[in-house]
Protein backbone atom coordinates (compact mmCIF):
# COMPACT_ATOMS: atom_id res chain seq x y z
CA UNK A 1 0.00 0.00 0.00
CA UNK A 2 2.96 2.41 1.06
CA UNK A 3 3.89 1.91 -3.11
CA UNK A 4 0.35 2.94 -4.32
CA UNK A 5 0.64 6.09 -1.91
CA UNK A 6 4.14 6.55 -3.17
CA UNK A 7 2.81 6.33 -6.49
CA UNK A 8 0.00 8.90 -6.14
CA UNK A 9 1.95 11.83 -4.32
CA UNK A 10 4.31 11.72 -7.04
CA UNK A 11 1.72 11.93 -9.59
CA UNK A 12 -0.27 14.76 -7.40
CA UNK A 13 2.84 16.50 -7.51
CA UNK A 14 3.46 15.89 -11.55
CA UNK A 15 0.00 17.17 -12.27
CA UNK A 16 0.47 20.31 -10.34
CA UNK A 17 3.40 21.27 -12.14
CA UNK A 18 1.82 20.31 -15.70
CA UNK A 19 -0.49 22.62 -14.42
CA UNK A 20 1.87 25.67 -13.60
CA UNK A 21 4.13 25.04 -17.28
CA UNK A 22 0.96 24.13 -19.60
CA UNK A 23 0.23 28.00 -19.04
CA UNK A 24 0.98 30.54 -21.14
CA UNK A 25 2.08 33.82 -19.67
CA UNK A 26 3.16 35.70 -22.93
CA UNK A 27 0.05 36.27 -23.26
CA UNK A 28 -1.60 35.36 -20.35
CA UNK A 29 -3.67 32.19 -21.71
CA UNK A 30 -5.28 29.38 -19.79
CA UNK A 31 -5.14 26.22 -21.74
CA UNK A 32 -7.33 22.68 -22.31
CA UNK A 33 -4.00 21.18 -21.12
CA UNK A 34 -3.93 23.30 -17.93
CA UNK A 35 -7.62 22.66 -17.06
CA UNK A 36 -7.28 18.42 -17.36
CA UNK A 37 -3.72 18.83 -15.11
CA UNK A 38 -5.38 20.46 -11.70
CA UNK A 39 -8.48 18.47 -12.32
CA UNK A 40 -5.92 15.62 -12.17
CA UNK A 41 -4.26 17.31 -9.67
CA UNK A 42 -7.49 17.78 -7.24
CA UNK A 43 -8.70 13.61 -7.69
CA UNK A 44 -5.67 12.62 -7.12
CA UNK A 45 -5.27 14.54 -4.21
CA UNK A 46 -8.86 12.93 -3.02
CA UNK A 47 -7.30 9.67 -3.60
CA UNK A 48 -4.46 10.30 -1.17
CA UNK A 49 -6.89 11.38 1.51
CA UNK A 50 -9.01 8.74 1.02
CA UNK A 51 -6.41 5.70 1.14
CA UNK A 52 -4.84 7.42 4.52
CA UNK A 53 -7.86 7.30 5.70
CA UNK A 54 -8.59 3.56 4.75
CA UNK A 55 -4.86 2.31 5.86
CA UNK A 56 -2.06 3.01 8.30
CA UNK A 57 0.03 4.09 5.61
CA UNK A 58 1.80 6.93 8.24
CA UNK A 59 1.07 6.22 12.08
CA UNK A 60 -0.80 9.65 12.28
CA UNK A 61 -3.65 10.46 10.29
CA UNK A 62 -4.28 13.29 7.97
CA UNK A 63 -4.21 16.64 9.23
CA UNK A 64 -8.39 17.40 8.83
CA UNK A 65 -7.85 21.04 8.78
CA UNK A 66 -5.28 21.03 6.27
CA UNK A 67 -6.78 19.02 3.87
CA UNK A 68 -9.78 21.49 3.69
CA UNK A 69 -8.16 24.16 3.21
CA UNK A 70 -5.99 22.19 0.22
CA UNK A 71 -9.15 20.97 -0.88
CA UNK A 72 -11.14 24.93 -1.27
CA UNK A 73 -7.91 25.89 -2.92
CA UNK A 74 -8.16 23.09 -4.93
CA UNK A 75 -11.80 23.46 -6.00
CA UNK A 76 -11.24 27.09 -7.05
CA UNK A 77 -8.74 26.53 -9.14
CA UNK A 78 -10.51 23.67 -11.52
CA UNK A 79 -13.55 26.06 -11.76
CA UNK A 80 -10.91 28.97 -12.63
CA UNK A 81 -9.27 26.62 -15.01
CA UNK A 82 -12.18 25.03 -16.75
CA UNK A 83 -14.15 28.64 -16.62
CA UNK A 84 -11.23 30.73 -18.34
CA UNK A 85 -9.81 27.90 -20.85
CA UNK A 86 -11.73 29.35 -23.64
CA UNK A 87 -11.32 33.09 -22.89
CA UNK A 88 -8.76 35.00 -25.50
CA UNK A 89 -5.45 36.32 -24.85
CA UNK A 90 -4.49 38.07 -22.78
CA UNK A 91 -6.60 36.61 -20.06
CA UNK A 92 -5.56 38.18 -16.61
CA UNK A 93 -7.19 35.17 -15.18
CA UNK A 94 -3.97 33.16 -15.54
CA UNK A 95 -2.11 34.70 -12.99
CA UNK A 96 -4.80 34.23 -10.58
CA UNK A 97 -4.97 30.50 -11.43
CA UNK A 98 -1.24 30.71 -10.80
CA UNK A 99 -1.40 31.95 -7.65
CA UNK A 100 -3.97 29.37 -6.48
CA UNK A 101 -2.06 26.72 -7.78
CA UNK A 102 1.49 28.23 -5.68
CA UNK A 103 -0.80 28.68 -2.87
CA UNK A 104 -1.77 25.11 -2.85
CA UNK A 105 1.72 24.40 -2.88
CA UNK A 106 2.71 26.36 -0.37
CA UNK A 107 0.07 25.19 1.95
CA UNK A 108 1.29 21.36 1.36
CA UNK A 109 4.43 22.53 2.28
CA UNK A 110 4.48 24.90 5.01
CA UNK A 111 1.47 23.70 7.13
Amino acid sequence: MATLFTILVILHVLFWAVALLAMNFTPPQITPGTAHATAAALVTGLLLVGLWEMTDVYDEGPNHAKIGVKLVVALAAVVVAYTQQRKPAPNSMAYVLAGLIGLNVVIAIAW
